[in-house]
């Protein structure tokens, strides 16, 4: 498996406390597979960043790993990855036995609330596919936030990387108009704005920087287009060269908000996703092109 050396994030982790950043998160893959996870993460703490953990769940499932996951996201969040409680399904989308790994990501997440870490502090995040839209999601959802307290991370299937050779598995609009809807009625009681398709709202989005494993900088963990590269470089010097497409500057002025955004009601929050606008129209700060609110997409909304 290839990782970034772990000298490499040291640096990287020495020039996010330099600026400020307040958070870091880790992603995989899953980052509980490397050897020095917690030692990365120990060292992040003690430079004042907090630790937003992205895991399958699995590795939870043993009480140690778990315990030092809680320890290193004390004021962070943990996020686990469990598509659907249906052993056929989960089947179709991840190799091993699915009755299995289900069990594990379930006995993972009750480790770590049993060891502390609090529900609101946790996400469930599905990769939202063909295969799970519809009755699925919707009861994966309620089960979350109902029985364990955790909110659902919707991350929409792009038409890039694994989704090119399964084309048929990216949901159309009305398959994301309604487990969004869900997903604000379930997460989101007594808001009145949605975040519409993306999975988080434009601050998160908007404020997030990835380093991918090729070095590259980009403004979303979907997207595989670099803006800057550390091979040669510092952290710190490819930010400042390529802030304003790694923060996507042009779109915090309403004015350059893209097509239906602009008058959209819940443009204080979200600003459609930038990843499906990327992928299928080529361009990240045009209009989400999945985006159910925008009558263009999905004129019956």
């Amino acid at each position: 498996m290839k990782e970034l050396p772990s000298q490499q994030i040291i640096d990287i982790l020495d020039c996010a406390a330099k600026m400020e950043v307040k958070a870091i998160d880790w992603l995989g893959g899953d980052p509980l597979l490397r050897s020095d996870w917690f030692e990365l993460m120990q060292y992040a703490m003690d430079n004042g960043l907090k630790n937003n953990l992205w895991t399958s769940g699995i590795p939870l499932e043993n009480i140690e790993v778990a315990k030092k996951a809680v320890e290193v996201s004390e004021g962070g969040f943990i996020s686990v990855h469990l598509d659907s409680l249906d052993e056929g399904i989960y089947g179709k989308l991840h190799t091993g036995d699915p009755g299995k790994k289900i069990r594990s990501i379930l006995k993972g997440i009750g480790n770590v609330q049993a060891l502390g870490k609090e529900p609101q502090n946790m996400i469930n995040c599905i990769t939202f596919t063909k295969l799970v839209a519809g009755d699925d999601v919707k009861k994966t959802t309620r089960y979350f936030f109902e029985k364990l307290g955790m909110r659902t991370c919707l991350t929409q299937m792009c038409k890039t990387g694994f989704a090119g050779e399964h084309t048929d598995w990216i949901p159309v609009i009305q398959d994301i108009k309604e487990a969004c809807e869900v997903r604000d009625e379930v997460n989101y009681a007594t808001s009145q704005l949605s975040m519409s398709t993306m999975d988080a709202n434009k601050f998160y989005c908007g404020g997030v920087i990835c380093v991918t494993i090729d070095d590259d900088l980009t403004p979303c963990s979907v997207i595989r287009k670099g803006f800057g590269n550390i091979y040669d470089t510092s952290f710190e010097q490819a930010v400042e060269d390529h802030k304003n497409e790694l923060l996507l500057t042009d779109l915090r002025d309403p004015a350059n908000l893209p097509g239906n955004c602009g008058v959209c009601e819940h443009n204080s929050v979200c600003w459609g996703c930038r990843a499906t606008a990327f992928y299928e129209n080529g361009d990240i700060l045009a209009a989400d092109p999945r985006c159910w609110r925008n009558p263009d997409n999905y004129p019956n909304c």
